[in-house]
């Protein structure tokens, strides 16, 4: 089965778009999913200055669940910065991607920085996680924009607005790279 991106759901940092939308307006993440199968990995907060992103995801379905692979960076006073792995799964909700873990992400070191302090760091950013897990993790809908670029908004499972920013998200056939 070949990867499909959809959402760093897991950060919930970048800009809120000026442009209203209804709610009617919203795209099923499996909409999403299909619509962007040619160019799967999704890039939030993009950079055209650094052709970078505050995180990408790459995301597959397989019997009703959704696997999400992110990568997010934190900066290196030393040099590189870190890049790490969250690793988590998704059931859908109305349309929209809703946590099934109750205990965060499992996060890994991936590249920069120094390795032994990257892997040191991911244990503790995953212990943080797991710590601050939340029962009513909010839920995340697509909202279209412009093709291959939507808005995410959060809501909490029974359909209220979770109090969290909306993220900025655009498509790319290959990855592009994560700053902090």
């Amino acid at each position: 089965m070949k990867p499909i991106a959809v959402c760093a759901l897991l950060l919930g940092s970048a800009g809120v778009l000026a442009s209203p939308l209804q709610a009617q307006d919203y795209v099923s993440v499996y909409q999403v999913m299909e619509d962007m199968i040619d160019t799967p990995y999704e890039c939030a907060d993009y950079d055209p200055a650094t052709d970078s992103c505050s995180s990408v995801s790459l995301m597959y379905s397989e019997e009703g669940i959704i696997y999400n692979t992110s990568w997010f960076a934190m900066p290196n006073p030393g040099g590189i910065p870190w890049v790490f792995q969250a690793h988590s799964e998704y059931e859908t909700v109305m349309g929209w991607g809703c946590s099934t873990s109750w205990q965060g992400p499992g996060v890994s070191y991936s590249s920069g920085g120094q390795p032994e302090l990257g892997e040191s760091y991911a244990r503790q950013i995953q212990a943080q996680l797991a710590q601050a897990a939340d029962r009513d993790e909010p839920c995340a809908g697509y909202y279209p924009m412009a093709q291959g670029q939507y808005q995410v908004r959060f809501r909490h499972r029974i359909g209220d607005p979770a109090p969290r920013a909306a993220i900025s998200v655009r498509f790319f056939a290959t990855p592009k790279p994560v700053r902090p």
